[in-house]
């Protein structure tokens, strides 16, 4: 796979925001004089919009049918939830989580299921470190999801 140090590294430096927040919330603590619930759910977001844009470029490589346009559709909601996600806000953040959580869900799924069409057939390695940082991602989110109860 191309770039893999690369993408390796900016996935697993990814989760540092989503854990910074977590910790700061269970330790009632403030990060950068802003709220960590307000950073945690912006970030998740931002994420959650970013993954579901990358269906939308593999859907314009594969040819014309059900699974493109599956694609095409999966990542307008997954941005749409994220949107929704940011509209709830620290007021009912525990939807919005629980929205991102089913999102990043389905898109692990997704892509574990229509590797060869979506992923271009990029091997068993890369699944397991998109299971891992989504695992922690969602692991993440159920811990800021206890805090704010």
């Amino acid at each position: 796979m191309k770039n893999a140090a690369i993408i390796n590294c900016l996935g697993y430096a990814g989760l540092i925001p989503f854990w910074a927040a977590a910790w700061a919330m269970l330790g009632d603590r403030t990060l950068f004089q802003l709220s960590p619930a307000l950073i945690f759910l912006t970030y998740s977001a931002i994420i959650l919009s970013f993954l579901g844009g990358t269906l939308w470029g593999k859907a314009r490589e594969l040819a014309d049918g059900f699974l493109s346009a599956g694609l095409l559709l999966l990542s307008n909601v997954l941005a749409l939830s994220a949107w929704l996600m940011l509209l709830l806000g620290e007021t009912f953040m525990v939807p919005g989580l629980l929205i991102a959580l089913i999102g990043y869900a389905i898109l692990c799924a997704v892509e574990w299921v229509s590797t060869s069409q979506v992923l271009g057939g990029v091997g068993e390695p890369y699944l397991r470190f998109r299971l891992t940082l989504t695992s922690v991602v969602c692991l993440a989110h159920a811990v800021v999801i206890y805090a704010v109860l």
